[in-house]
This record gives structure tokens, C-alpha cells and sequence, in this order.
């Protein structure tokens, strides 16, 4: 072990800094070194303010380092934060940690013990008397908050329709199911607890649903036509045929009155093998005897209102002209 003997500043003694202890830590962690760290590998604070004062170090928060050398990055500020402040990178960190569709890296935002510090600068701060429930993982060298306890936390701090979104993407990824969120529900479950109101009505809501929307897109025309006071169609329903044979799947779904709504993307229909493949799936429905409406972002976006009446009126069998006006009108 390489061993590096530095004069004190103060008593004329001499320590023994250990290096390799050093260089482990920052590779392990985004360059960084906490001040504890520090100090068990024979530094002295006056050590420290030398090598800080000489620009090979820098302070990125309260009692932690960085070597100048190393870039600071979204990893490593989250990372400096939590060692900071003895927390879990949680809420939106986590989310962005763990992959989450929709979430990037922005402030640190991270939870903490119930009697830990109450706010930092340039981090959000939450306080917990559950940190015991947090199921902690390490995702990219930082400790965070368990996936299903990150969705629980941004219940509470996101609106409907993210956590909606952000539901729909760990259950489409098939890293969480029904089950995990309400079993997170009830591990958390007291009188206050932000999130715990938002997500189980969230999931109440979902009750019997058998698909997970491909598309937040397919969610949000789902809801629009609840608004309207239509029944909730199926989502992502697979169709066959009386003998069993797969037919086609739909993005939204009528099966009792065997109608289905498809939604036209350019993105992903927007080329010949869809161009071809997408009529041929609708005659496979037609001959199923299915019904296929087809509506475009424009139809969503610019005209919800007419959307809803052609379904409405296709499923009550009063349809008699399409409201719909062309994208050019």
C-alpha cells in the first residue's frame, strides 16, 4: 500500500495520508470523498484546505470533495448531496435514477432521517419517519429509494397525470405490478402520509383493467372519453376469433360491442411495413365482425369534443355522419 508522509501544519508532527484509500473512494464515487473519508486516510482538515487551496480538490457540499480532475456530472451532485446530508436520493432523483419514463435529473431531491436537516441549498429535502421502508438500492454508486417507494413518494409531489404516466411505465416495463404498489400503500399507510390519498385512489381507479397502455397517449384518450361520460374501454385488448384465433391488438377496446379504437401515429405508422401492415390487421378485424374507428393526434389535440361523438355514437348505433373535421380545415 503507497503511503504518502505530509507535515502537520500545526504541532510539527507528521501523518501518513493514505492515498490508495483516497483513490479508491472517488472511483467508487464520481470522484468524490467525504470528509470522514478523508480523515481515516491520515488527513488532517489543514491537508485538506491545502490540496483545496491548490484547486486539486474542490468542496461540492457541506464536508465532501471532489477531484478537479473529474467533471462534475448529475451522478455526482446527486451523490455529494446524499453524503452530505446522510440521505437516500428519492421523489424525482429516484425516478430519474431508476429509469423512469419522463424524468430527468434536476435539483437534488432527496429523503432523510425524521430528525435529519430540515433543508440545504440547491437540494430538496424531505423528512422521513419511514426510512425503514424504504427498501434502499444503489443505482449508479448512489443509495436511493426502492422503485416501488419511489413511485409512492412521487405521488405526492407530482400531479395526476405524471404519476398516472409514471405508473403505467414501471408496470409496462414489467418491473412492478398492481400488487407491489398496494403493497408499498400499505406499508406506508397513516393518517398524512403525502402520496398515499393520490396513488390509491390513482389505483382504485384501475380496478379490473387487464392492459397497460403501449403509449401515454392511449391513457389519455382512455380518460378523455370517461370525462365525456362514456363507459372506460379496454386497454391494449387482444381480439379473437369464436374458435380462438389471435385477430389483431387494439389500443382501446369496446369487446362487448366488439368495437375498437385505433390511434394513428406518424411516428410509429409512418412507413411502408406499417403502412401495409396496419390495413391488413384491420381486415383481419373487420372479418372478425369488429368495428375500427382510427383517430390521429389532430383528432385528440384539436377537436376531443367530435372524437368522443363518433364513439359515442358508433356505440349507441346512431352514428350517422363523422363530425371530425379534416387536419386542413
Amino acid at each position: 500500500m503507497r503511503l504518502e508522509t505530509a507535515k502537520q501544519a500545526t504541532g510539527g508532527g507528521e501523518v501518513q495520508v493514505d492515498e490508495v484509500r483516497l483513490e479508491f473512494h472517488m472511483r467508487r464515487q464520481h470522484g468524490l470523498v467525504s470528509l470522514v473519508q478523508a480523515r481515516s486516510a491520515g488527513m488532517s482538515r489543514q491537508q485538506i484546505q491545502r490540496r483545496v487551496g491548490a484547486s486539486r480538490w474542490r468542496r461540492v457540499g457541506p464536508g465532501v470533495y471532489q477531484n478537479s480532475a473529474v467533471p462534475i456530472t448529475p451522478h455526482s451532485k446527486l451523490l455529494a448531496a446524499c453524503i452530505a446530508y446522510d440521505g437516500l436520493a428519492s421523489h424525482r432523483s429516484a425516478a430519474a435514477l431508476h429509469g423512469i419514463e419522463g424524468f430527468r435529473f434536476g435539483r437534488p431531491e432527496l429523503v432523510v432521517g425524521q430528525n435529519r436537516a430540515r433543508s440545504a441549498v440547491g437540494v430538496i429535502v424531505h423528512r422521513s419517519a419511514q426510512m425503514d421502508s424504504t427498501k434502499p438500492v444503489t443505482l449508479h454508486g448512489i443509495p436511493c429509494t426502492g422503485l416501488s417507494r419511489t413511485v409512492l413518494d412521487l405521488a405526492g409531489v407530482v400531479s395526476r397525470e405524471r404519476l398516472q404516466r409514471a405508473i403505467d411505465a414501471v408496470l409496462r416495463d414489467d418491473r412492478l405490478r398492481y400488487h407491489d404498489l398496494y403493497e408499498v400503500l400499505d406499508a406506508h399507510a397513516r393518517h398524512g402520509r403525502n402520496g398515499t390519498r393520490r396513488l390509491r385512489a390513482v389505483l382504485d381507479e384501475r380496478v379490473g383493467e387487464r392492459g397497460v397502455p403501449l403509449s401515454d397517449w392511449s391513457r389519455w384518450v382512455s380518460d378523455l372519453l370517461c370525462e365525456s361520460g362514456l363507459p372506460k374501454p379496454a386497454l391494449e385488448h387482444r381480439v379473437h376469433t369464436v374458435e380462438g384465433d389471435f385477430v389483431a391488438q387494439v389500443d382501446l377496446a369496446y369487446p362487448a360491442r366488439h368495437l375498437a379504437i385505433e390511434l394513428d401515429s406518424i411516428r410509429w405508422h409512418h412507413n411502408r411495413d406499417s403502412f401495409v401492415n396496419d390495413r391488413r390487421r384491420r381486415n383481419r378485424l373487420t372479418t372478425a365482425g369488429w368495428d375500427v374507428l382510427s383517430f390521429t393526434w389532430y383528432d385528440y389535440s384539436e377537436q376531443p369534443a367530435a372524437l368522443c361523438d363518433v364513439v359515442a355514437g358508433t356505440l349507441n348505433g346512431t352514428a350517422s355522419r363523422c363530425p371530425l373535421r379534416p387536419a386542413t380545415a
